[in-house]
């Protein structure tokens, strides 16, 4: 019998702790739940988020056809035919005589040498900066015979 012993070695067994796998089963259920949960609340928040979003594109079109419609009525009440004719039938205006009318006219603005003094500012600035002479060549006088 001692021989037997020998040859058969019976293997060992693990240790079980009862407790740990069920734990683990519950936690490994748990995070597959939640991460389900928020796949399921995430796919429901697109799916309103486009409802919302064909609502907005369905009221641009709306305002855009009332954008479309308020020119044109504009453009027609604001033709020239359109507010003589109601300046004379309602108003009772006429077209001015030739000697009723006096032609005023605006003086023009001083011109500005704002910029001319800007730019001589800064020509003065770079040759302060580099302190080089220019060579001038100078122009030969071209007559034109016309």
């Amino acid at each position: 019998m001692s021989e037997f012993k020998f040859f058969y070695r019976p293997k060992p067994q693990r240790k079980r702790i009862k407790g740990h796998s069920h734990k683990l089963f519950f936690l490994t259920l748990l995070v597959l739940i939640v991460f389900s949960t928020l796949y399921v609340w995430q796919r429901v928040k697109v799916i309103k988020l486009l409802k919302e979003i064909q609502e907005q594109k369905k009221l641009l079109a709306e305002e855009e056809k009332k954008y479309k419609y308020l020119t044109l009525e504009t453009s027609e009440l604001s033709s020239f035919e359109r507010i003589e004719k109601i300046s004379q039938e309602k108003l009772g205006l006429i077209h001015p005589a030739e000697y009723q009318i006096q032609r005023v006219y605006e003086r023009q603005p001083k011109k500005s040498n704002l910029p001319a003094n800007l730019w001589v500012k800064f020509k003065n600035f770079g040759k302060k900066l580099y302190p080089f002479e220019e060579k001038r060549i100078p122009a030969k006088e071209i007559k034109h015979d016309l």
